[in-house]
C-alpha cells in the first residue's frame, strides 16, 4: 500500500494495514543497516509509529517518511546510547591478535630506521619502492608507469632496496 496521504488513510481506519505492511520492513532496516539490537528497533520502530500517528496530515510520501524516520530513530538511538557497547560486552574476545600491535616496542626502532633510510633514498628511488610496495604495483605495472621495460623495472626495484638496505645498515652500525 503506497499512501500518498495518509490524513484520508487514517480517517479510513488503514492504520493497522500501514503497520502490519511496513513494521518489519522499519524492524528490518534498523538491525541490517544500523546493526540495532533487534528488541530495541522494534521500540524504535513503534516510536516511529507514535510520530506517525501525530504527523500524519503533514505526510505526503508514506513510505519515503516511514523510511527516513527510522534512519533518524537508529542514528539518535546510537548517538544516545554510544555505538556498540552492548555488543562489545556480549562478544567473546577475539581470539586474533592485531599483527601490527604484536612486539610493537620491539620493532618500533627498526621502524624508524626503515623511515628514515626511505627517506634517505633519491626522490625517484622512494617513487619506486612506494608504488612498488605501498601500492603493490605489480612488476609489469611499475613499468608501465616507468615508461621502461619490465626487467628493466626489475632491476629497478633490486636497486633501490639494496641502496635502502645500505643506508638501513648504516644507520644501525652507529648505534
Amino acid at each position: 500500500m503506497n499512501v500518498l496521504t495518509t490524513g484520508s488513510a487514517i480517517a479510513h481506519g488503514n492504520f493497522e494495514a500501514i503497520y502490519e505492511e511496513y513494521f518489519d520492513l522499519l524492524v528490518g532496516l534498523a538491525v541490517r543497516k544500523f546493526h540495532v539490537p533487534p528488541t530495541e528497533a522494534e521500540t524504535l520502530a513503534h516510536e516511529v509509529f507514535l510520530s506517525f500517528l501525530r504527523r500524519s496530515q503533514e505526510i505526503l510520501n508514506l513510505q519515503g517518511w516511514l523510511i527516513g524516520a527510522i534512519c533518524h530513530a537508529c542514528r539518535y538511538y546510537w548517538r544516545r546510547n554510544g555505538r556498540n557497547i552492548a555488543e562489545v560486552e556480549s562478544q567473546e574476545p577475539l581470539d586474533r591478535v592485531d599483527p601490527a600491535s604484536t612486539r610493537i616496542v620491539d620493532s618500533l626502532p627498526d621502524q624508524l630506521a626503515a623511515r628514515e633510510a626511505l627517506e634517505r633514498l633519491s626522490p625517484r628511488y622512494r617513487e619506486i619502492l612506494r608504488l612498488r610496495y605501498f601500492e603493490g604495483c605489480s612488476i609489469n605495472e611499475l613499468a608501465a608507469r616507468l615508461g621502461v621495460k619490465p626487467k628493466y623495472a626489475q632491476k629497478l626495484v633490486m636497486k633501490c632496496l639494496r641502496s635502502a638496505e645500505k643506508t638501513y645498515s648504516a644507520k644501525g652500525k652507529k648505534r
